[in-house]
């Protein structure tokens, strides 16, 4: 690792400055293998690394180039599966350690009990030392060279269990100690200040923070609220086209750009599902960021620059490492 130097994006084949990011989805899941989710929501499945290969190869083929997974410890994440993604697809791809909501997590794990000291440490070591194969699944520890470029925190709402607000506290303070980004998954609109209290408490900087869903439940004055704190929203709820078409989070865009807040707002797409993915035989596949919503953007109004600050200088500035003493 070369410290003093901090412009920098952690990915699973090694760190690349800013300018070699290129167009980005900033909040995917590319493999889900193994625990509760699957359990829970069978179609969450997304257990073939062929599969995500060929999914994010029409992703890169439709101008792509990088993409963060955000499955965390404990949930599914498949490291060893990521770094072969990367190596064959071409694409740029950012790992997340941290956590998911309390329910995807067996009343008997250790997020329950460990404290939040003991849990810093694990995150902080990701970084570090290299992602757990197992996500600290144990008993032995095996890590990869690969490491963690962002850290995720996730709260149910309307009420975050205790055990949730212990998690995003231990997040928050790994995140002072490492500067990476973190991303977070919301319930509701208060979710969002939930997590910003909880972070800033621990020293975090509303800039490095992307509150993720949010145009799911907030209005645009619920998300320029959150803007105008420093921190960014990512919008990635699109192609789901049975539920709501994707011109609704293009008007979104347009209206933050209008409220001064562009440079805050990243795109994801989340299609957690096999449904959604052309691999598994669904639709509309990775690469519709790509192919069909700059079009709806510039429906929207927005200029080539703006849609260009959107996929490419936004996800640039957000998952850059911030600068920091690791101690």
């Amino acid at each position: 690792m070369r410290h003093g130097e901090f412009e920098l994006i952690v990915t699973v084949l090694g760190e690349i400055a800013p300018a070699e990011l290129g167009p980005a989805d900033c909040h995917e899941h590319l493999l889900i293998r193994g625990g509760l989710p699957i359990v829970l929501e069978p179609d969450f499945a997304l257990d073939s690394v062929d599969a995500a290969v060929a999914e994010v190869g029409e992703f890169v083929a439709a101008g792509g180039r990088a993409l963060v997974d955000c499955m965390p410890l404990g949930v599914g994440r498949d490291a060893r599966g990521l770094v072969e993604v990367a190596e064959r697809s071409g694409a740029h791809v950012i790992a997340t350690t941290g956590f998911h909501k309390d329910r995807y997590y067996a009343a008997d794990h250790w997020v329950h009990t460990y404290s939040v000291e003991a849990i810093v440490e694990l995150l902080v070591a990701e970084f570090t030392e290299g992602l757990e194969v197992s996500g600290y699944g144990g008993p032995l520890v095996s890590r990869l060279t690969a490491r963690a470029g962002a850290i995720k925190v996730a709260t149910s709402g309307p009420i975050p269990t205790a055990t949730e607000l212990r998690l995003v506290e231990a997040a928050g303070h790994a995140q002072v100690r490492t500067g990476l980004p973190v991303l977070t998954h919301t319930d509701d609109a208060g979710s969002a200040d939930v997590q910003l209290s909880v972070l800033t408490a621990c020293g975090v900087a509303p800039s490095s923070i992307v509150f993720g869903h949010m145009d799911r439940h907030a209005s645009v004055a619920a998300l320029a609220a959150i803007c105008s704190t420093g921190a960014s929203v990512c919008l990635d709820w699109m192609g789901r086209h049975d539920r709501r078409p994707d011109s609704y989070i293009a008007d979104l865009v347009a209206a933050l750009a209008s409220a001064g807040y562009l440079e805050h707002v990243v795109l994801g797409q989340d299609l957690a599902r096999r449904a959604y993915w052309h691999a598994y035989g669904g639709g509309p596949g990775l690469a519709n960021l790509m192919e069909s919503f700059p079009a709806l953007l510039h429906k929207a109004g927005l200029s080539d620059d703006q849609i260009d600050q959107v996929l490419v200088g936004n996800p640039r500035r957000v998952l850059n490492r911030t600068e920091t003493p690791l101690a």
